[in-house]
């Protein structure tokens, strides 16, 4: 029905195929896979505790916080529901609970009971109750996520300032071993960005695609954000990504995901693992071009092309800066040390190429499921509003899942110094593929999760 409305007449590809960047129309069977699984209807609690959507989760005595309220102050397009809302969450039978839903200034309840009021409204395409405070949840959730988490954090305030910094800083030789270390990272995401935004706001294709607030809304949201909550790449990485939320370092490990008897917090596992991959494959391209130890460390800091290229990354990254004068122990806020690149260009690698693709192509888990995990909300609740929906696959499909460079593909001759440079990334291919095949957190994808298989994960920020 709905999906075949919305493909019909568009010929590159099928809804199923997984082709291009688009992972095709899955998200609706692992979302009821889940629900069946898990003998619930409670969708929020078992995408917080699957999806991406966990990010945003902070964690005190036993429960698990969801704080959207801020959102509640931007005005909707007509017709549809406010953002906003909170939730709350406690871990038991294998999965995040919700236990209690706010929305509109009233509290709700789920319910698995098949003749509670919202459910059986719910089977006639009506959201009422608790249903409509999780579905509008869910929009808030997901606008949060494309529009702040992607398209401010990722588009607007690192990758294009990363890329054209990069680009400037090592114009008089490419060849530079830090510049060829970055390349791979940097690729296409000024020219993503611009075209992005031009789309996204001259045209005005956000007011459905990123939130159901319209483009001056939210350009205005997008400057609270930067003023009021200010990023800090230091907190962004992975290693201290959890602390900051005050979660426990046990819910990001194997022990976690085997034992059953405490959250495991796949999406936060998983970035982690892939950070400690890069941070081995930094590690040993620095060691390959510079040299190891103190030697290495002084190469480093008498190379005047990789010295400019920090202090102007300090100068233009407003988030670096701030993790400069917070965390001087993270990032040297003078010189440009081994163990300070490992930490800024890891942090950076993770979240341009992997979080990107959690939460942008990955999105097709949720963009073509209007049901499970809507975009826009109707006000009246009443079934779901084509338009918006028909919108936000056409726009996510023709100008998002497009083709692009990946980290599994053969790596070009000039990313590498010499033959040790260009094993340390080989090794990391490795691993990350062994990851891919023999870790459920990074085989269940595609077609059985709300992932990306590692095969299909994008280097940069480059669409």
């Amino acid at each position: 029905g709905l999906t075949a409305a919305t493909w019909n007449g568009f010929h590159w590809m099928g809804p199923y195929d997984i082709q291009y960047a688009s992972n095709g129309v899955y998200g609706i069977s692992v979302v009821e896979e889940l629900l069946a699984r898990f003998g619930t209807k409670d969708t929020l609690g078992v995408l917080m505790t699957e999806s991406v959507f966990s990010a945003h989760l902070r964690y005190d005595a036993g429960n698990f916080l969801l704080d959207l309220s801020s959102l509640a102050d931007y005005e909707s397009l007509p017709g549809y529901a406010r953002m906003g809302g909170k939730a709350r969450f406690r871990f038991h039978d294998g999965r995040l609970h919700t236990q209690e839903l706010e929305f509109g200034g009233k509290r709700f309840i789920p319910s698995d009971d098949d003749g509670e009021a919202a459910n059986v409204a719910f089977r006639d395409n009506r959201l009422i109750g608790w249903r409509y405070a999780e579905k509008a949840i869910m929009a808030s959730l997901l606008g949060m996520t494309n529009l702040v988490l992607h398209v401010k954090d990722l588009h607007l305030e690192l990758a294009a300032a990363f890329q054209a910094v990069t680009v400037d800083a090592f114009a008089p030789d490419p060849s530079n071993p830090v510049r060829r270390i970055l390349d791979p990272f940097i690729h296409r995401s000024i020219q993503a960005t611009n075209d992005n935004f031009k789309l996204l706001y001259e045209y005005h294709a956000a007011e459905f695609s990123l939130a159901p607030i319209t483009a001056d809304e939210q350009l205005r949201l997008i400057d609270t954000e930067i003023k009021h909550r200010p990023l800090v790449l230091s907190e962004m990485d992975m290693e201290r990504f959890g602390g900051v939320r005050n979660m426990p370092h046990e819910f990001s490990t194997r022990e976690a995901r085997e034992s059953g008897d405490t959250w495991f917090w796949r999406w936060h596992y998983r970035a982690l693992t892939v950070q400690r991959l890069y941070d081995e494959m930094i590690t040993c391209r620095l060691d390959a071009t510079y040299g190891p130890g103190p030697a290495g460390a002084e190469k480093l800091a008498a190379d005047q092309l990789a010295q400019a290229w920090w202090v102007s990354m300090v100068a233009h990254l407003p988030s670096l800066r701030r993790a400069t004068k917070r965390d001087p122990d993270w990032a040297d806020p003078g010189t440009l040390t081994p163990q300070t690149f490992r930490h800024v260009a890891r942090t950076l690698f993770t979240w341009l190429s992997w979080v990107h693709e959690d939460v942008g192509h990955s999105a097709a888990a949720f963009v073509y499921n209007p049901v499970h995990t809507p975009m826009c909300v109707p006000e009246d609740g009443e079934g779901v509003p084509l338009v918006s929906f028909a919108f936000n696959v056409a726009a996510y499909r023709g100008f998002v899942f497009l083709d692009r460079a990946k980290l599994l593909e053969e790596a070009p001759h000039w990313w590498f110094a010499n033959k040790e440079d260009k094993k340390c990334f080989d090794e990391f291919q490795t691993k990350l593929m062994d990851l891919g095949t023999n870790d459920p957190a990074f085989s269940e994808c595609d077609t059985k999760g709300f992932y990306s298989c590692v095969e299909r994960v994008e280097t940069a920020v480059s669409s």
